[in-house]
Order: structure tokens, then C-alpha cells, then sequence
């Protein structure tokens, strides 16, 4: 059998970037069948049946969305941190000691004449921007980051959610333009994972550090100076934080690390095998992995775990949630619930009302299309159909299910520009710029079952 590694999304297929949801956490399950023994009537723990599924072997109903004129069974609270001023921090490379060389760097490729008059931006200032938010122990974090061309200094602030007080918990500086951080960072128990980087000549060296962010300790706990290895850090939906080391020249396979809070060291994940068949999607719940794959010359996808293989009626589509009792599927259009316990698939059309999408409590949770769409927040019962609109309409993302609870973000767009001019050899005066948009976070949502 051709057998082949399990990778998990690209960054770009994984563009809902900051899109977390989960099922209710569950551990692998314990076997649940018994035999009795004939001679001493023994109870002897059975083993754990792997199973094979058919889309036929389910009872397939179309469930019709209905909308109750009711409260929705939820309590929203809303963190408002839009008024709130994360102050201004001079990036290095507008520092005196760099900046004419830093800026007499960014050329015209068609001219090699500098375009930025670098006496502009000596100890010039930007703003901190909130591009993320997480509670952890009743106080809200957010993270701020100073963005010029890159990521030069950024900053994690606890935020009071009683009071409104906000207090500085860490902040992080390069101390040359060659050392600069990735804007992305993931958040874990406590801690959050952010990876700094260095250009060293022809290569790019890469490190991967852990921030305490009760105790303020530092740790790096991943390095590398391959030119032939990039790398990725993110979390999973069991809140695992994974490393995938890409090796770009060579073409080897992906490197899959996850991180262990026991050793505090990235470790090889266990090697995964799919069966035969294209990787379309993959997920990791609970600590068990799920993926859907294309069989060779075959058009619908097959989802598969520890617990079985279920030949779907979806031929596109990802993965919502996946455990021994329920899967969740969306083809994009359409969700597609399986009950392993009642033997029935659910069918509902969910188009266009978001691609943000978290289980939790049995609910769903759907909205979301980034800063360019406005769409409501939702909370359904899949099977049920029954459906409450718990947001109006607004811009939405990093919608996340995390045990008993589910939080989002609202955000609203933002341009970040650098004003450039070049005078030609007969003195004429070319005015321009270099722009950039981000999602700067207004308000941070945590929603509860009543």
C-alpha cells in the first residue's frame, strides 16, 4: 500500500489564521464493552473495534434552519478595549546608529536610487496595534505589536476586565533591523510560543522561544540555522503547539514537532500513516488525529481516525470536529453531521453565514468572513436546526471554543503607510507610498451557556 506522511494545512489553506474551534474535550475513550469469563465470572475490559462506515449506513436527513423568537441560550461579555492607547515605540530601524543605511536599502529595482529620505524617520515612532486576545486566570491578554516593514518590537499587556486597567507584562526589541519577530504567536496554559529571527548573509537563522507569562521567564527551545529549513508554529484544536519544519531546496518531507510540557522541549510527533489517497484536510482533536482523504480515482472523501473510517458524501470541504461519537464536516456550503450513536447523518445548508466555525456544548457557533464581509455571529443546534443570532452584523474572527466556553474578536481594518519620494535626473519630483492593512482588535467577546 503507497502510504504516505499526514500533513496538516498550509498556512494559506489555514487562512482563517487565527480560526480555532474544537469539540467538548474527551480523551481517547476507555473500551466500554465487557466479557464475563465461564469458570470465575470475571469482568475483562474488551478491546477498542476500529470500524468501517458507509454514507449509506446512515439515516440521511435534511434539517431546515428555524429561527425560535426566544433569547438565545447563551450570556455574551464583551471586553471594549477600542478606546484603549498601547502608546508608540521607536522600531531599530529608525534609530540614528541604522536608519540612513536602512532606508537608502529599499530601492527602485528599475532605477537602484534610494526612494525614502531617510532624515524623515530618524527616531520616528509607530503605533501599537492589539492583534490578539486570550484570557487566561480572569485577566485578559492582549498583544501589541509596533509594525514598520517588520515586526521590530511588540508587546503583551494584561488588561483588568473589572477595573479596565491594562499593566505591561513583556515587551520584546531587536536590537539590529536584521533581528525581527514573526507577527504570529500561539498561546498554551500559561505561556505563548513566538518565533524571532536573524538574517546572517545568504541565510535566515530562526529560533523559537516560551514566555511564562505569570513569571516572566524566557526560554529558547528550538533553534535553527538551516538555509534549507523554514519553519511554522501554530496551534492545534486540542491546543497542542506544533512546529512543521519545511525543507525548501532539498524536498524532503515536512517535520512535524509538537511541543511536551513535561520535557518543555519540541519532541517528533509520532509518525502518522494516511491509507491510500490524497491528504485533503487534518486535524487534531483531543490528542486524536483526524483527516479527510481523497481516494486513488475516487471523488468523495473518506475521514479518518483511530476509531474509524467513514466514507463521506462530501467530495470538498474541512474538518469542524471529529470524535468516537460525532463528526462534523463542512463541504463549504453545506454542514454534514454524523451520529455514530444514532446512526444518522444531518444535512444542513449553512452558506453564507460565515466561514468561522466552533463546537461547543452541543452548539455551533458560525460567523466571520475576516475584514471584508460583515456577517452576524450564530448559535445552532445542528441537529435541530434551531437558530439564534447572537451578534448582528460586523466583522468577526479567531472564533474559539475552549472547554465550556466560546470568544471571538471584532475588528476593523486599518492602513499603515510610509510615504516615499524620488527626483529623477531632470529634477522631476515622483511622490508615492508603501502601504499596508491590518485588523486591528476593538472588542473581545466570551460567550457562555446559560
Amino acid at each position: 500500500m503507497n502510504k504516505r506522511s499526514l500533513l496538516f494545512f498550509a498556512a494559506a489553506v489555514m487562512a482563517m489564521s487565527a480560526l480555532t474551534c474544537g469539540c467538548e474535550d474527551k480523551k481517547k475513550p476507555e473500551p466500554q464493552d465487557t466479557d464475563i469469563t465461564e469458570d470465575t465470572g470475571d469482568i475483562q475490559p474488551s478491546e477498542t473495534v476500529f470500524r468501517e462506515y458507509s454514507d449509506t449506513d446512515f439515516k440521511a436527513i435534511d434539517v431546515m434552519m428555524t429561527y425560535p423568537d426566544a433569547e438565545p441560550p447563551v450570556e455574551i461579555s464583551c471586553i471594549d478595549i477600542s478606546e484603549l492607547d498601547f502608546g508608540e515605540k521607536v522600531p531599530v530601524c529608525n534609530k540614528i546608529e541604522f536608519v540612513e543605511e536602512y532606508y537608502n536599502a529599499q530601492r527602485e529595482a528599475y532605477e537602484g536610487a534610494p526612494v525614502f529620505d531617510w532624515k524623515n524617520f530618524v527616531d520616528k515612532p509607530v503605533k501599537g496595534i492589539p492583534t490578539k486576545c486570550f484570557v487566561w486566570n480572569g485577566k485578559c491578554y492582549i498583544y501589541v505589536v509596533y509594525d514598520n516593514f517588520q515586526i521590530y518590537n511588540w508587546t503583551l499587556y494584561s488588561y483588568d476586565m473589572s477595573g479596565g486597567s491594562k499593566e505591561e507584562v513583556y515587551s520584546w526589541s531587536a536590537d539590529t533591523p536584521e533581528e525581527y519577530c514573526d507577527r504570529n504567536i500561539c498561546f498554551s496554559d500559561g505561556e505563548i510560543f513566538f518565533t524571532c529571527y536573524r538574517n546572517d548573509e545568504n541565510k535566515t537563522d530562526s529560533c523559537v522561544k516560551r514566555l511564562d507569562i505569570e513569571t516572566g521567564d524566557e526560554k529558547v527551545i528550538y533553534e535553527e540555522a538551516d538555509i534549507d529549513v523554514s519553519i511554522w508554529v501554530f496551534a492545534d484544536e486540542s491546543g497542542d503547539i506544533l512546529l512543521h519544519e519545511y525543507h525548501n531546496i532539498s524536498q524532503q518531507e515536512t517535520v512535524i514537532y509538537k511541543y511536551d510540557s513535561v520535557s518543555g522541549e519540541f519532541v517528533k510527533d509520532r509518525e502518522i500513516k494516511a491509507p491510500e489517497g490524497e491528504i485533503m484536510a487534518s486535524d487534531c482533536f483531543s490528542g486524536i488525529y483526524s483527516y479527510l482523504i481523497k481516494p486513488d480515482n475516487k471523488r468523495k472523501y473518506q475521514l479518518v481516525n483511530d476509531y474509524y473510517r467513514l466514507n463521506t458524501a462530501i467530495t470538498s470541504g474541512r474538518i469542524i470536529c471529529a470524535d468516537e461519537k460525532r463528526a462534523v464536516l463542512y463541504n463549504n456550503v453545506k454542514l454534514h453531521i454524523y451520529d455514530f450513536e444514532k446512526m444518522e447523518h444531518y444535512i444542513t445548508d449553512v452558506s453564507d453565514m460565515g466561514n468561522g466555525m466552533a463546537m461547543c456544548n452541543g452548539m455551533l457557533f458560525i460567523g466571520g468572513k475576516g475584514s471584508r464581509v460583515a456577517t452576524p455571529v450564530y448559535c445552532i443546534f445542528p441537529e435541530l436546526g434551531m437558530t439564534y443570532k447572537i451578534m448582528e452584523s460586523g466583522y468577526y474572527t479567531d472564533l474559539t471554543a475552549s472547554g465550556d466556553t466560546v470568544t471571538f474578536n471584532e475588528i476593523r481594518q486599518d492602513t499603515a503607510e510610509v510615504a516615499c519620494e524620488y527626483t529623477d535626473d531632470s529634477g522631476e519630483v515622483f511622490q508615492g507610498g508603501i502601504s499596508h492593512q491590518y485588523d486591528r482588535i476593538v472588542k473581545f467577546y466570551t460567550v457562555k451557556a446559560k
